[in-house]
C-alpha cells in the first residue's frame, strides 16, 4: 500500500513539473515578442535547466522559483552632428549715382513793361462855371426856413452878409430871381438888399424883404415848389439854383447868404 501511495505522487509531480515548463515556455515567448517590437537585435535566450524534481514524502511542499529574465541594455541613440550655421555673405552695395548737374540756364531776357499811358484826370465840372456874373458868389449858409402867415402872400426875408468882415456885416445891392413851378415871377430889380445893417424877423436877421400876393403866384397858393438864384446891381447871376418847396399856409419864407 505504501507503494501505490508512492506512485501516486510521482504522477503528481509529474503532471505539475509539465504544467510549469509549459508556463515557462509562455512567459519566454512573451517576453521575446516585448523585445522584438522595441526594434531592438533579439538576445539569445538562456537556457534554462528543468529542475529535477525529487520525490520527497507528501508532506513537503516544492516551491518553484520562475526563471528569471536577463534585461539587455538598449543601445543609447547616437546624436546627429549638428551643422555650423555660415554667415550671409552681404554683396556690396553699389553707390548712389552722381547726379548730373543740369547745364546753367542762359538768362532770357525780358523787355521792361511799357508803362501804360494814364490819361490826364480831369477835374469835375465846376457847377459855378459858365452860369455868368461872378458864378458861385454866395451860397446858402441858413435855411431856407418857412413860417405860417395865414397863406395869403409870399414874403421873402433874406440875409445877405460877409462873414469874413466884421463878423458878418450885410451887403447891399443884391436881389434875387425866383419861380414857381417853372413860372418866373414878377420880382422888381428896384428893391435891393440894404448895406451895413440889418433887420430882425421871426425866423432871424434880414437886409432884403419882398411881398407877392396869391394872385401872383400859379394856383393862386403859397403851395408849390420854388427856384430862385441871385443877382448883383448890375443883373448879372451870383449864385448857383436854390430849390426848395413851401408848405401850404406858410408863405413866410427866409434864408441866409454869405459870400465868405
Amino acid at each position: 500500500m505504501h507503494k501505490n501511495s508512492i506512485r501516486r505522487s510521482s504522477r503528481g509531480w509529474l503532471v505539475l513539473s509539465t504544467s510549469m515548463a509549459a508556463i515557462l515556455a509562455l512567459t519566454l515567448l512573451i517576453l521575446s515578442g516585448c523585445a522584438s517590437a522595441k526594434a531592438t537585435p533579439s538576445p539569445t535566450p538562456t537556457k534554462t535547466k528543468v529542475p529535477t524534481f525529487t520525490p520527497v514524502p507528501p508532506t513537503a511542499t516544492a516551491t518553484l522559483a520562475p526563471p528569471t529574465a536577463t534585461a539587455t541594455p538598449l543601445p543609447s541613440p547616437t546624436t546627429a552632428p549638428t551643422a555650423t550655421p555660415v554667415p550671409p555673405t552681404i554683396a556690396p552695395t553699389a553707390p548712389p549715382p552722381t547726379p548730373t548737374k543740369a547745364p546753367p540756364t542762359a538768362p532770357v531776357a525780358t523787355r521792361p513793361p511799357v508803362p501804360t499811358a494814364v490819361p490826364p484826370t480831369q477835374a469835375p465840372p465846376d457847377p459855378c462855371a459858365n452860369i455868368g456874373g461872378d458864378g458861385c458868389k454866395w451860397k446858402v449858409a441858413g435855411g431856407p426856413g418857412f413860417g405860417e402867415n395865414g397863406g395869403l402872400e409870399l414874403k421873402l426875408q433874406f440875409l445877405f452878409i460877409h462873414s469874413g468882415i466884421e463878423g458878418g456885416q450885410p451887403q447891399g445891392s443884391y436881389f434875387v430871381v425866383l419861380e414857381k413851378d417853372g413860372v418866373r415871377l414878377p420880382i422888381s430889380d428896384k428893391v435891393r438888399s440894404v448895406p451895413l445893417t440889418s433887420s430882425q424877423g421871426s425866423l432871424g436877421k434880414y437886409n432884403y424883404e419882398y411881398s407877392l400876393g396869391v394872385d401872383k403866384l400859379p394856383g393862386n397858393t403859397v403851395a408849390g415848389s420854388y427856384t430862385l438864384w441871385v443877382l448883383d446891381g448890375n443883373g448879372d447871376r451870383d449864385s448857383r439854383n436854390v430849390t426848395f418847396s413851401v408848405p401850404a399856409n406858410q408863405g413866410l419864407l427866409w434864408i441866409k447868404f454869405d459870400q465868405a
